[in-house]
């Protein structure tokens, strides 16, 4: 079965309309999955991501600007509140 689709942070912080430090600190928080990381080559290390963490990142963004914490938003996640479309 071949791998999923990747996409890159900047990708995600684009689609989410926040910075690359927002993302990060997102994963930190456990707001979003960590991604994959690929060292080597002429970039240097490359953060790859499931493509559904695109969708994730945006429905994050929405619930903060909802008045949501991130504690509500983990606990959101942990109880299956976002599910990516199929």
């Amino acid at each position: 079965m071949p791998e999923p689709p990747k996409v890159s942070t900047k990708l995600i912080a684009e689609a989410a309309g926040v910075t690359t430090r927002t993302v990060a600190r997102w994963v930190k928080l456990g707001l979003l999955p960590a991604p994959k990381l690929v060292y080597g080559g002429k970039r240097g290390k490359q953060s790859f991501w499931p493509e559904y963490t695109v969708e994730q990142a945006a429905w994050v963004r929405d619930q903060f600007e909802r008045g949501q914490t991130w504690q509500e938003i983990k606990a959101a996640l942990a109880a299956g509140a976002f599910r990516p479309a199929p």
